[in-house]
């Protein structure tokens, strides 16, 4: 199996640490293709440094370089939000028409302004609470103290609720196991 460019890339900036670097160096020894491509990575590792500006002509030419820049990437100034013309191809328009009328007529089959509709979603209450039909539980002469535990249970029943009950404590049987 070959070694691969980065493995190669490696090797060729010494930065390989044994035993990588001798198993590099013997598959080097008899796979021809591994030592063109290592040889075609030293080519493009001379020219990227003959390509490279020394630093001196950097220092030089650094206000051409800064101007140039400034004239291509930040001459442009920025428009408002709302100033900006809107471009929109005729697919696009045509996609944001068909949104817009979707959302408009599925909000009035979904939310209607039918009355029956509307008394589903939101019921009205006929009845207004004021004194004579609102009493606070404190002024019931009726508490829960006056129910048995089994009367509870069945209107809890009643009503639909699934109680589990547990008791906790110590039970005859466990008073005679002492």
């Amino acid at each position: 199996m070959c070694i691969d460019d980065q493995m190669l890339s490696a090797y060729l900036d010494n930065e390989l640490a044994e035993p990588f670097r001798s198993q590099v160096e013997e598959h080097l020894g008899y796979c021809q293709a591994c030592k063109e491509r290592l040889e075609q990575l030293k080519i493009l590792s001379l020219r990227i440094k003959d390509a490279a500006f020394p630093a001196a002509s950097l220092v030089e030419n650094k206000d051409k370089v800064f101007s140039l820049l400034e004239q291509k990437c930040f001459s442009q100034k920025r428009k408002n939000f709302f100033r900006r013309k809107i471009e929109m191809g005729l697919p696009s328009l045509i996609t944001a028409a068909a949104a817009v009328i979707f959302i408009f007529v599925g909000s009035f089959v979904f939310f209607g302004s039918n009355q029956s509709q509307t008394e589903e979603i939101l019921p009205s209450f006929a009845v207004r609470a004021d004194a004579q039909n609102v009493q606070f539980v404190s002024q019931k002469k009726d508490s829960l103290d006056n129910y048995t535990l089994e009367e509870i249970l069945q209107y809890l029943d009643q009503k639909g609720y699934k109680v589990d009950l547990s008791v906790k404590g110590i039970t005859p049987l466990d008073e005679e196991m002492q």
